[in-house]
């Protein structure tokens, strides 16, 4: 060959070479046998036993603003205590090696006890019931892991001066399934503890501090039924990975527009990669994908008149009221305000709730969780009259014409009006009313007579014109359609008792306070019933991205009453008598510099055998009387009338809207 060959000549510094190359390529081949047949095993159980694990990284929650971009949601960092596992794996192998270290001890004083017991060595077969079972040596390693753990714990807890405890089982739990993940000891740390622990505690103890955004309602339970609440839910959405080994935390909205706008708000999931050896510990990542943040949503509520019409709640009743307040634009359909009460905190959802919220919560009478503006049934009461009383003004009602108002032989000062042989008290004393008079005191006796005479079908009519009986299609998952006799009900077994509970708003009638407040901005603003608007637009986080916004259009119009404008007029000025002549029920709602239209009303709530149980009141209105531009609706059960419970409340949002536009003319004229 010719590496020998040239061995053969007296040359010494190519013979070298040749040498060198001669024992390189041995020492390769050597090193290929090596690797190929002498450690092939040890590297095929090297690749088994390494794996991946993917983890679900969730998004960053969009926020959710006022309508002039207050924060109502926002999402701030939580930062837990954990230990990770992966920085301690040698210390669980030394505490190992020396529990099974004292155990062989033991074993063999055990077998030399029984060796001098029997007076002779023992057998193999003897031998083998000192040997230890998988399942004790599983044991010692994790009492080791318990150890080594309740001992970084002891050390933490002493640095940063707070009491921590380890609950073994959840740490059995977690290193059984989630070894990848840190393991938590200590969450939602305050920012005395944040200090104390960046200040004390150094690296190397196997403790570290894990960082999470989590949901957080900066103002407790402000508007807290409109917002919503979330619950856990780490689970894929469409067009996001379906197998993850792990999953981070993440929420989904239950109800309210964190419900309905939760694929928005939500954001998409990230993923991310974990190298894990046979033991299963972290060894490398790579992150697959970032995960995408949810878009902010814009609200038409204004934080202002949201948190007067709660403190109003609040101060004239207390915070077991069951009640609500809605404030809509007239001009438009916008919900200004959506109130209810009693309310609850949507942190609680994502923080726990106190034994006390709890039981709460769970109370069959407050049920706080219940958005009573749009979601429970009630009779309207006298603020249905003036659905009645448009439907007598289109059949030809002279509003000037007196009807008699007899007295109650039972009742002195009150009058009655009799339906065939029922008698139906009037708060109202007896006497000649008029329509004004009749509705500023609210006479039952003179809007049955009326109503009769205009006739049922006509009532059912505009009913259906206003929408009542229908959803508002919110979308918060919390709403009821209420109900009201149709056409085909009304041919079907009617009779003027029926027809006289409907002129008083009882009987087969019942209605949310935002379906009121849709019915009184359409008397307000001419006849045109809009759809309520909840939401303005939904928009990206980043405001420099060129993601698209979404724009909800204001003003969508839903119906037509179709009454004629001198009726609208008559009725107009009815209602503003009702609030500012001596005898009017509304007085308590007056605001100086600001002419409101309304009426008062209180609903009978009576049980399975028709006894009066409870009343509901209410207050529902408009203002300006010149150029109406705001309806406030506020309902309160358990009251004692619509003008001494609910007419304070309204005078309360309708001040605040006063203070509101004299601001914000203030600051117009300053900019000019």
């Amino acid at each position: 060959m010719l590496v020998f060959d040239e061995l053969k000549k007296n040359e010494p510094q190519l013979r070298l070479v040749a040498v060198g190359l001669a024992v390189g390529l041995c020492i390769l081949l050597a090193g290929l046998w090596w690797v190929q047949i002498v450690s092939s095993r040890e590297y095929q159980e090297h690749l088994t036993t390494q794996a991946y694990r993917t983890i679900r990284l969730p998004a960053v929650r969009g926020k959710i603003l006022d309508r002039e971009g207050r924060l109502l949601a926002e999402n701030r960092p939580r930062y837990n205590l954990s230990l990770y596992l992966d920085d301690l794996h040698q210390q669980f192998d030394a505490s190992y090696g020396q529990l099974l270290k004292s155990a062989r001890d033991a074993q063999k004083k055990n077998i030399a006890a029984a060796e001098k017991r029997l007076d002779r060595s023992l057998t193999k077969a003897e031998r083998k019931q000192f040997a230890f079972k998988p399942e004790y040596l599983s044991q010692l390693r994790e009492l080791a892991r318990e150890r080594v753990a309740n001992a970084v714990v002891a050390q933490v807890s002493q640095k940063i001066g707070e009491p921590l405890s380890l609950d073994a089982a959840q740490l059995k739990r977690h290193y059984a399934t989630r070894l990848a993940l840190p393991f938590p000891v200590l969450k939602n740390l305050d920012a005395t503890q944040l200090a104390r622990f960046q200040e004390n505690v150094t690296n190397g103890l196997g403790a570290d501090l894990d960082l999470q955004s989590v949901r957080h309602y900066p103002l407790g339970s402000t508007a807290a039924h409109l917002l919503g609440y979330l619950t856990r839910d780490d689970s894929s959405y469409e067009g996001e990975e379906s197998f993850f080994s792990y999953r981070l935390p993440d929420y989904r909205g239950v109800v309210g527009v964190e419900a309905g706008f939760d694929p928005q708000l939500r954001g998409r999931a990230g993923a991310e990669s974990v190298l894990v050896n046979n033991l299963g510990y972290r060894q490398s990542e790579n992150m697959w994908s970032q995960p995408a943040p949810g878009q902010n949503l814009v609200l038409t509520i204004d934080l202002d008149l949201q948190q007067a019409a709660e403190a109003s709640l609040l101060n004239h009743q207390h915070a077991d009221a069951r009640a609500a307040v809605v404030v809509m634009d007239v001009r438009n359909g916008d919900v200004l305000a959506l109130a209810s009460s009693p309310t609850v905190n949507p942190n609680d959802f994502i923080e726990g709730f106190t034994p006390q919220n709890a039981a709460r919560l769970a109370d069959p009478k407050l049920r706080p969780q219940i958005n009573r503006a749009t979601q429970e049934n009630y009779a309207p009461g006298s603020i249905f009259k003036v659905i009645v009383g448009l439907a007598a003004l289109e059949a030809g009602l002279n509003p000037e014409k007196f009807y008699e108002v007899q007295a109650d032989p039972t009742r002195p000062g009150r009058g009655c009006v009799y339906v065939g042989k029922r008698k139906i008290d009037d708060t109202a004393p007896p006497g000649e009313y008029n329509f004004k008079l009749a509705l500023e005191r609210s006479s039952n006796s003179y809007f049955i007579q009326v109503g009769l005479e205009a006739g049922v079908e006509r009532i059912a009519t505009l009913v259906e014109k206003f929408q009542l009986g229908e959803k508002c299609s919110l979308p918060t998952r919390q709403e009821t359609a209420g109900n009201m006799p149709s056409l085909d009900r009304i041919h079907e077994g009617w009779s003027d008792g029926d027809t006289a509970n409907v002129c008083i708003g009882q009987g087969e009638v019942s209605v949310t306070p935002l379906q009121m407040a849709v019915v009184y901005s359409a008397i307000a603003n001419g006849g045109t019933v809009y759809w309520p608007r909840l939401v303005s637009r939904i928009e990206p986080q980043d405001p420099s991205s060129h993601e698209t916004v979404t724009n909800f259009p204001a003003g969508l119009a839903r119906d037509h009453i179709g009454v004629s404008g001198r009726s609208l007029r008559i009725l107009h000025n009815a209602m503003v008598a009702e609030t500012e002549d001596t005898e009017g029920t509304g007085q308590a709602a007056r605001v100086p510099g600001l002419r409101i239209c309304g009426k008062t009303g209180t609903a009978q709530v009576t049980d399975e055998r028709n006894r009066v149980v409870d009343h509901t009141t209410w207050f529902a209105s408009f203002a300006p009387y010149e150029k109406p531009r705001y309806a406030v609706v506020v309902m309160v059960e358990s009251g004692t009338s619509g003008g001494g419970t609910c007419a304070p409340i309204a005078h309360d949002v309708y001040e605040t809207i006063l203070e509101k536009e004299k601001t914000a003319a203030g600051k117009f004229l300053a900019a000019r």
